[in-house]
């Protein structure tokens, strides 16, 4: 058992728990473990797990109630404040993701957000704050809304990290070349 206040060595699977109040993280880790349970029940009877993303009555699958995207922004977007004038709108719109500017004088980021905001924090990514200028912007919905990099809040990542994703927007320049990726190990994160 960890010291009172402390995570234990082993990461948890539900690490919400940690947030809780002790006297809640007792309920936490029983709903854990019923999930745990369910999800052992459906597979000894052959039945497909639950994704929360589409399975559920309409109205109340995360499909129905989240839209998460990726985008970039091309344009005067660098060195005028656009990261976090985006990370002020994400957080004013109830959105979490990240931002970060890339090498190709671009910035790229991912946002989850309630789908009713969504198309609000499109338009405003198409037309930036009062010092950028913004050329174009491309956006790839995901179809489950999950986004690839999960922060609590709206992030803006630093510059030295190379990120960069398998298709557009914001392709390794291995995949954008038909080259597949095979090979040896990338010099960033792809997803």
């Amino acid at each position: 058992r960890a010291a009172r206040g402390r995570r234990p060595a082993e990461p948890n699977s539900l690490c919400c728990c940690w947030h809780q109040p002790p006297n809640m993280r007792v309920s936490c880790y029983a709903l854990a473990a019923l999930l745990a349970v369910m999800s052992g029940l459906e597979q000894a009877a052959g039945l497909e797990p639950l994704d929360v993303a589409f399975d559920g009555p309409p109205g109340w699958r995360m499909v129905d109630r989240f839209a998460g995207f990726r985008y970039e922004v091309m344009g005067n977007v660098i060195g005028v404040g656009f990261r976090q004038a985006t990370s002020e709108k994400a957080t004013q719109l109830g959105c979490f993701g990240w931002a970060q500017n890339t090498e190709r004088g671009t910035v790229v980021g991912e946002v989850r957000c309630a789908k009713s905001v969504a198309p609000a924090m499109k338009e405003w990514l198409a037309a930036g704050p009062p010092k950028s200028r913004v050329d174009e912007v491309t956006v790839k919905d995901y179809e489950n809304t999950k986004i690839k990099l999960h922060f609590s809040h709206f992030k803006i990542l630093p510059d030295e990290r190379q990120t960069c994703f398998r298709d557009p927007p914001h392709q390794c320049a291995e995949f954008a070349e038909g080259g597949g990726g095979g090979g040896s190990a990338p010099s960033h994160d792809e997803f």
